[in-house]
């Protein structure tokens, strides 16, 4: 459970800059994980070409998804209403420059995936009610509920017959829709105080913790939990580094938002212009002239998709990081650092009582 109390630690103190970047990698995580476990198959710049209006999202559609952009919509409206401000401030931005087809819509497609969002807020709600004592606690209770949700549990594929009645196969069903309840579950590590703010965990139900022995379940939720901790905790370094990079753009007029552009291609990834003249609130005009700008620093490319631009923030390794003895950002306090230890400290009880009983 140490990388759980690293993470909380590192987002307690990071800089406002770095949260807002990690808000759109969790957002741009929870979007991409949830289409996949849906059973749709694209690649990074797919995506990114896909929420742009530029392309499908796959060539080949799955048996059983979900309509890619009734779930792209439902997951943005609903993380509008997040408790983390940074994270529900984007959703809302970008709900405007949300522009993916409507290819595969069938007319109640948006109904129903806000009904599974809808049922996975009872779940959680059921979780947050019953006063989970741990975060494992959390998760055990989690995944019992799922086991037995008509909704969420994991469905065998069904055997078909042939026309002499003999057995010719099995016809796999539509994938669990555990997306809508890992969205959710960073609220229950929220109230337990193990994170600072409901974090959507993607990839966190893991279906071999549904089965097995007993032992084996809890090995499985608690090497989900630590990889999903792990995974994040890697994020916030990185968008440290990242929000430490707009050196040359903030030395622009005090008024410019080249670094919001910025921030919002390190995080969420590869927009068009007019996507970003919407979420930043900028003229095309201005807009053009902050591309230039990043664009000549180095710090944003372009990639031409279908006859259009998408421009993304430059890989780490082409940008000028500050070091850390060159940044004159604070190191952390004493006070902050014994907070850090403190936290990390009641988590180890936690886990402690947890086993003793």
């Amino acid at each position: 459970m140490f990388r759980l109390g690293q993470l909380d630690g590192a987002l307690r103190h990071c800089t406002p800059a770095t949260r807002r970047i990690f808000a759109g990698k969790v957002l741009r995580s929870t979007l991409v994980s949830a289409l996949r476990q849906e059973g749709h198959a694209f690649t990074d710049l797919r995506f990114q070409a896909w929420f742009a209006g530029l392309a499908t999202l796959s060539d080949t559609p799955a048996r059983h998804a979900r309509s890619p952009r009734a779930m792209g919509d439902a997951i943005l409206m609903e993380l509008t209403h997040s408790a983390w401000q940074d994270l529900a401030g984007l959703a809302a931005r970008l709900i405007r420059a949300f522009l993916a087809p409507r290819d595969l819509d069938t007319d109640n497609a948006h109904e129903a995936a806000l009904d599974v969002i809808a049922q996975a807020r009872v779940l959680i709600s059921a979780g947050l009610a019953s006063h989970s004592s741990s975060p494992l606690a959390s998760l055990e209770r989690l995944h019992h509920d799922l086991a037995t949700s008509v909704t969420f549990a994991r469905a065998e594929p069904v055997p078909t017959q042939s026309l002499t009645g003999r057995r010719s196969g099995n016809v796999e069903p539509a994938a669990s829709p555990r997306w809508a309840v890992e969205m959710l579950a960073g609220e229950w590590l929220h109230r337990q105080g193990a994170l600072p703010f409901p974090i959507p965990l993607p990839d966190l139900i893991r279906l071999n913790s549904l089965s097995g022995t007993a032992s084996e379940a809890r090995q499985a939720r608690a090497a989900a939990l630590e990889s999903v901790a792990r995974q994040f905790s890697t994020a916030v370094a990185d968008c440290a580094r990242l929000a430490a990079s707009p050196d040359k753009a903030l030395e622009l007029r005090s008024t410019s938002r080249a670094p919001a552009l910025f921030e919002l291609l390190a995080g969420f990834g590869a927009m068009r212009s007019t996507q970003l003249e919407t979420v930043i609130g900028a003229s095309r005009l201005g807009v053009r002239g902050m591309l230039d700008t990043l664009l000549s620093a180095g710090m944003v490319e372009r990639t031409k998709v279908a006859g259009a631009y998408l421009f993304d923030a430059a890989h780490p390794s082409k940008l000028e990081i500050p070091s850390p003895e060159a940044s004159n950002a604070p190191a952390f306090s004493t006070a902050a650092l014994d907070e850090y230890d403190a936290s990390l400290a009641d988590l180890d009880r936690l886990l402690d009582n947890k086993h003793d009983r």
